[in-house]
Order: structure tokens, then C-alpha cells, then sequence
């Protein structure tokens, strides 16, 4: 990312980009499947997420760990599933999620040689990475967690992949924002694969035409899918429905596996796992909206994370 695309994490930017919307209006469908001119797709998969929630308590202090040793476990257990797998050694790009980390505990990641970096939230990726990514180049920052549409701008602008696209008006709004910016980070399409809904995603049987809406409709550049298997269940069958999936579309992305069980993902043709409290140590709790707030000093929340730890 650029000097001029990294500071757009701050709010002149944000004011000097084209205001979006707070929601997108539905969109009609002209006979020949195409949507209608002026016209915005309505969401046929999920509603827009909910308004932020009240600001949560302090983080209690988490011990800090050792940083190096930790990342060279976890890539010697990367490393040795894909061997098991009979899979080439760095075919599978490790992503540390850091969401929720201080940014002593992602510089020790960042100084241990550690590049692909996940956050939840757009508001705290605005806070935390502007000043890290200057420091250290060469980071590529993924959005792992759900985006609301008045957000896009935003996250096209401060993030190099989005892996929670799941309904209609947000791949609407992302298109717009592509447009405005000129950016386009690889997109994931989230596919709720135990059909829980608890944890977002398009739903199983409107998947295909939501990836077919995402690719011919809005023009995105889709390069994987994303899901993430109910807690307490086998993950090996959603993890190889989503690559039966991925292979029916022709995209070589998977985006799947966390700590608990990325050795299994790696196996079923992960090509990205997403681990956290196997490199940072138990995720501390939420902060308060307070403490991650815009320059301006707004709130901080896209919306509830209701995701177990990665």
C-alpha cells in the first residue's frame, strides 16, 4: 500500500473521499437478470448488521509471549501438516489475527518476520496499523471480521483482502468503493457452511448464485471462499463442502482453519489459516469502543463480534 492509500486511514481522508450512504437501497431486476439502471441488488441473504453495541469494560492485562518462539512453533506445525498433506512447504499463507492485541504484542510479531495481519474491526485497523505498516513494509492486512456497507470505503482503502463478503448490498457497496478508490483487494465470499447463521455467511444454497451475483453482477475481484465451522462439530465436512464449492467455481482461495484446527484445513486444501491465540496467547477481552476509536475520536465498533477466538 502506498503513502497516499495508507493515509486514508485517517479522517481528512474519510471526508475527502465520496460519502456513502448509511444503507443501500434494493436494487430491481430487469427481465434479462441484469440489475436495473440506478438501481441497488437487495439482499436476499442477510440483513444489515445491527447498530454497535455498548461500550464493554477494560481489557485485563494478558501476559505478553514470546513472540519469536511462538511463530517458529507454529511454522514448523504449518510446515509439517503440509508435508502430511503432500503439499508444497509455503503453499499456505499464514494470517496472524490480531484483533483486540496491543501493539507491543504485533510489533513482537511483526519484528519476529511475521507480514500477513488480520483485524476484525475497520475502526481499530485505522487505529493500530498506520504507524506499524510505515515501519514495517511489506504487510498485507486481511478483514476477518463482518463489515457493515458504510464501512467500505474504508476497508478498501486499509485492507489488502476482505474475507466476510455475505450478502447482496454489501458486494453492491464494495463495487462503488472500488470504483471511487481504484483499489481492489482480493475478496472472499463467507459461506456459512453448518447453516447456523450465527456466525454470518451466505447461506449454503444461495451460494452459487450469490458468488455468480459477486462476479458477473458487481465485477469483484473474488479469489477464494471463507468459512467457519460450528464450534463443537468435526470441521473436516465443512471444510471440504467449501472446497467442493470453490473447485465448482473455479477459484483456488480457501480460507479456512483456525488454531484448534488449522492441521485439518491444511489437509482438506487450505490455501489461508487464520491462527491467533496459537502465536498471540489467550485473546484478551474486548476494548471499549473508547479505546479504539477513529482520530476523531468516534466509536470504534462495525458491529458485534460474535466469532469464537482464532
Amino acid at each position: 500500500m502506498n503513502e497516499e492509500q495508507t493515509t486514508e486511514f485517517s479522517t481528512a481522508s474519510e471526508r475527502s473521499a465520496v460519502p456513502e450512504p448509511d444503507a443501500v437501497p434494493e436494487r430491481t431486476v430487469a427481465p434479462e437478470g441484469r440489475p436495473a439502471p440506478q438501481d441497488v441488488a437487495s439482499d436476499s441473504h442477510r440483513p444489515e448488521p445491527p447498530p454497535d453495541p455498548e461500550p464493554r469494560p477494560e481489557p485485563e492485562p494478558a501476559p505478553f509471549p514470546d513472540a519469536a518462539a511462538r511463530l517458529a512453533a507454529l511454522r514448523s506445525r504449518l510446515d509439517e501438516a503440509c508435508r502430511r498433506a503432500g503439499r508444497p512447504l509455503g503453499s499456505v499463507t499464514l494470517v496472524a489475527v490480531s484483533k483486540y492485541r496491543s501493539r507491543d504484542a504485533v510489533t513482537a510479531a511483526l519484528d519476529a518476520g511475521q507480514r500477513d495481519f488480520a483485524e476484525s474491526r475497520v475502526q481499530e485497523a485505522r487505529v493500530k496499523w498506520p504507524q506499524l505498516r510505515a515501519r514495517h513494509p511489506g504487510v498485507r492486512l486481511h478483514l476477518v471480521g463482518p463489515l457493515r456497507t458504510d464501512r467500505t470505503t474504508a476497508a478498501v482503502l486499509g485492507f489488502d483482502a476482505l474475507h466476510s463478503i455475505d450478502r447482496t448490498p454489501l458486494a453492491a457497496a464494495l463495487a462503488a468503493a472500488m470504483t471511487r478508490t481504484g483499489r481492489r483487494p482480493d475478496c472472499y465470499v463467507h459461506v456459512d457452511t453448518g447453516g447456523t447463521a450465527q456466525r454470518g455467511g451466505v447461506p449454503l444454497d444461495g451460494a452459487d448464485a450469490f458468488l455468480k451475483e459477486c462476479r458477473e453482477v458487481y465485477g469483484l475481484p473474488v479469489v477464494g471462499l471463507m468459512c467457519l465451522p460450528p464450534a463443537g462439530q468435526d470441521p473436516r465436512p465443512h471444510f471440504r463442502v467449501l472446497r467442493s464449492l470453490a473447485a465448482a467455481h473455479g477459484l483456488a482461495g480457501l480460507s479456512m482453519g483456525v488454531s484448534d484446527d488449522f492441521e485439518a484445513a491444511v489437509a482438506e486444501g487450505a490455501t489461508v489459516i487464520r491462527v491467533g491465540r496459537a502465536l498471540f496467547g489467550p485473546r484478551p477481552r474486548r476494548p471499549r469502543d473508547r479505546t479504539d476509536a477513529g482520530p476523531d475520536g468516534t466509536g470504534g465498533t462495525d458491529r458485534p463480534d460474535p466469532r469464537p477466538p482464532a
